[in-house]
């Protein structure tokens, strides 16, 4: 059965909180703000079928209720399935801000993969499944593509996983994604979270990409991207730029 092409708008590592000093300016506390507000943006003018964001939307889990009021009214402005998983900044631990947001405040279109054994969410609307699991521990032990599972066979199957690309575990790196595990996952997209900056790595049939930070700042200059994926006949990934760093400086991690 032919599906319907879909298009995906996918962030992360957002960082939200007062990481930078900068004063307020357009109605934005700091960088993350507007960085996120202008993905947003992005996800509606583009008219997505689905906005995903890979973890570490914030930067800690110590963010104050401010940051959660700014995420509920960015993401009432999306029109479309929002889809999100913990990263390694906001793991969802005992200390977890994902209990204490309430993401039915912005809207029954959000969806939070947070449980650590992975969740399968079906959206028959658009045809597509989208898996995740919520990371407790960045760890060597923690494995973000263990047991990954797909919905119907005539889905749209896509992955999110925050964690580290490598060859293999010799590595030692915390919450690892091997090129082996991305390419046996035989899902249409995985959307990555953790890096910084762009990178794409394809096994299998399986595209994968990290969009990078869309805040510049926290990046190199190969920062301040997000991607708008498009999967059907000519499936593909395009690269927008959301923000430009202003200095040279070294990259904020």
């Amino acid at each position: 059965m032919t599906k319907a092409p879909i298009k995906i708008v996918h962030t992360s590592d957002v960082h939200l909180d007062c990481r930078d000093a900068e004063v307020e300016r357009d109605g934005y506390r700091n960088v993350s703000e507007r960085a996120f507000a202008t993905v947003v943006d992005l996800t509606v003018s583009a008219s997505a079928d689905l906005f995903l964001i890979a973890g570490d939307l914030f930067d800690s889990n110590r963010v104050v209720d401010a940051d959660l009021e700014f995420v509920y009214d960015q993401l009432r402005r999306v029109d479309c399935p929002v889809v999100l998983i913990p990263g390694n900044h906001d793991v969802h631990d005992h200390t977890s801000v994902w209990d204490r947001i309430d993401f039915s405040e912005a809207g029954d279109h959000v969806h939070a993969l947070d449980v650590p054994e992975g969740r399968l969410l079906e959206l028959p609307e658009i045809k597509a499944s989208i898996w995740g699991r919520a990371m407790t521990e960045h760890a060597p032990e923690n494995v973000p593509l263990s047991g990954v599972t797909k919905g119907p066979e005539d889905f749209w199957h896509i992955g999110m996983a925050h964690g580290d690309v490598l060859g293999d575990r010799t590595l030692g790196c915390a919450s690892p994604i091997t090129y082996d595990e991305i390419g046996e996952s035989d899902l249409h997209y995985l959307a990555l979270g953790h890096v910084h900056v762009w990178r794409q790595h394809d096994y299998g049939r399986t595209r994968a990409c990290y969009p990078g930070s869309p805040v510049a700042e926290y990046a190199t200059s190969a920062g301040g991207f997000t991607a708008v994926v498009t999967l059907g006949d000519d499936t593909g990934i395009e690269k927008y730029q959301v923000s430009e760093r202003k200095d040279q400086g070294p990259p904020i991690f």
